[in-house]
Parts: C-alpha cells; sequence; structure tokens
C-alpha cells in the first residue's frame, strides 16, 4: 500500500511538471472560485450580521400617563426588564426627556421656552434582541397599564427589517449555490483539459493491464493537489482582504456597525478549503472516467 501511495504521488507530481500550464490553470481557477466562493461567504455574514444588528436597534418607547409614582415606574421596568424578548430596559424620567428635549432644540430655544420641566412624560425605552419581537412586547405592555397612544415603535421599519432579513438570506443561499456549480464546471474542464493532454499514457497503462482505480488515482491525487493549493491561497487572500474591509469600514463607514466579530475565520478557512479539494478531487474523478474506455 505504502509502495503504491509512493507511486501514485510521484505520477501526480510529475503529471503537474509534465504539463505545468495546465496544473496551473486549474490551480488558477480553483483559486478563483475559492475567493468568489468566500466573498459570497464574507458578504453574506456581514450583511446578515449588519441586519441583526439592525433588529436589535430596535426599540419600542411606553409613556407612563400622567399620576404614576416612581415606585410603580420601576416596578413596571423590572417586570419588562424580565421578558425574554427585551435586551434592556431603561426608565427616562421627566426631567432626563426635558433635557433630551432642549439638546435636541438648542438651536431654535423658543421651541421650549416658558415650557415647564414636566411637560413631557416618564417612560420606557426598551431595546429588544429581535425586531420581530416589537408587537408581541407591544401587546404584553398594553397588560402593564399601557394604552396603544402610549406606546411608539417603527412598527413599519420592523416589517422592512424583517423581509429584507429573509431576501437576504434566500439570495445568499442561491448565490452560493451558483458559485458551487460554476466552480465545479470551471475546475472539471481545468482538469479535463490535463487529462486530454496525457490520454495516450492513459491508454498505454489501460493496455498493460492496469485497473480503473489503479489510472485514476494518481489523477484524483494531481486534481486534489492542485485544488488544495488555489483554495488556501484563496482562503488566505479572502480573510486578508477581510481584514482590510473592517479596518476600512471603521473609518469611512462609521455609521454602519460592520465588525470583524461577524465572521468566523476558522469556518470560512475551513468551508472555503474543503469545497476546494472536493471540487478538485470530484473534477478528476469525473474528467478521467471517459478515457478508460480503451
Amino acid at each position: 500500500m505504502s509502495r503504491n501511495l509512493g507511486f501514485f504521488l510521484r505520477e501526480a507530481f510529475g503529471g503537474i511538471r509534465a504539463n505545468l500550464l495546465m496544473s496551473l490553470t486549474a490551480t488558477v481557477t480553483t483559486f478563483i472560485c475559492a475567493v468568489a466562493l468566500g466573498g459570497a461567504l464574507l458578504f453574506g455574514a456581514h450583511v446578515k450580521g449588519l441586519v441583526e444588528s439592525l433588529q436589535r436597534g430596535v426599540t419600542i418607547d411606553a409613556f407612563f400617563p400622567q399620576g404614576v409614582s416612581k415606585q410603580k415606574m420601576e416596578d413596571v421596568r423590572r417586570t419588562v426588564a424580565g421578558y425574554p424578548e427585551v435586551e434592556k430596559v431603561r426608565l427616562v424620567t421627566k426631567k432626563e426627556a426635558y433635557e433630551r428635549f432642549k439638546k435636541r432644540f438648542s438651536d431654535n430655544p423658543r421651541v421650549y421656552r416658558g415650557l415647564g420641566s414636566d411637560f413631557l412624560p416618564a417612560s420606557l425605552e426598551i431595546t429588544l434582541k429581535k425586531s420581530s419581537a416589537a408587537p408581541g412586547v407591544a401587546a404584553r405592555l398594553k397588560s402593564e397599564g399601557f394604552s396603544s397612544s402610549d406606546l411608539s415603535y417603527p412598527q413599519q421599519t420592523v416589517r422592512r427589517l424583517d423581509r429584507v432579513a429573509g431576501y437576504v438570506i434566500w439570495a445568499l443561499r442561491l448565490t452560493t449555490g451558483l458559485f458551487l456549480l460554476a466552480s465545479v464546471l470551471l475546475v472539471s474542464n481545468a482538469i479535463r483539459l490535463s487529462i486530454f493532454a496525457r490520454r495516450k499514457e492513459i491508454e498505454v497503462m489501460k493496455l498493460v493491464g492496469a485497473s480503473d482505480g489503479f489510472v485514476r488515482t494518481p489523477f484524483v491525487i494531481e486534481g486534489l493537489l492542485q485544488s488544495l493549493t488555489g483554495a488556501v491561497i484563496g482562503a488566505v487572500v479572502v480573510l486578508l482582504a477581510n481584514r482590510a474591509f473592517v479596518g476600512w469600514s471603521h473609518h469611512a463607514l462609521p455609521f454602519f456597525p460592520i465588525s470583524a466579530g461577524y465572521v468566523d475565520p476558522l469556518q470560512v478557512l475551513g468551508v472555503v478549503v474543503g469545497f476546494g479539494c472536493i471540487i478538485g478531487a470530484a473534477g478528476s474523478y469525473l474528467s478521467v472516467r471517459r478515457f478508460l474506455k480503451v
């Protein structure tokens, strides 16, 4: 077995050296496919992270009616903080609401001149874990004594975010599937050209009694080595590009919460290299079959 393995490896490396241009074509093709697939994975991870970040940023403002005691407000705050859909709750007093109002209209003080510091109601600022939970949380707040007019949240924005998230997920699945199909076809075609250049050698091996598996194995290993090289280089380039993009976005796109934490480098590396190797080995296997019938 070890002698066969050594023979297969020598044949594979010999095939690469003998058909350097074809081997380079297969490696570059795998590299391009790996970059395309890795780019799709990164794009999907960042878009998904942005959508989830925006969904977590959705808040509900619940305004207390006049005459509610501070103790009652604090009791309601603790109750709402216990909702599983809620990430955090903050009690905004009348004084704090007034200070915010003044700051917002600081360039036009006539808006708040003559108004008392208690003309705005106290409220709860409720940050949700997911925007889709907004209607359910609003319904539960009504059981705490709030009316529909006391609740304010961007319901239309919530619906749009959920719709966009669904579209993005399906679009990424479709894009990833297309990249995989294109990768198989491109790598298979490149390796088929390499095998076609050595068809006489395959015919000789078959005529002297070599089995199909014996003939096929060196070419599968050759394709695996080519695709492994291209996939590893492609994965490294993708990860370096992602690091550069995250650093650039912090300066160029400060209002978008792009984070390196959206991407798992080991997962991207494993998926890109794994699919690259599978595509290369499968492409070699499928391509060589047509030359075994001699």
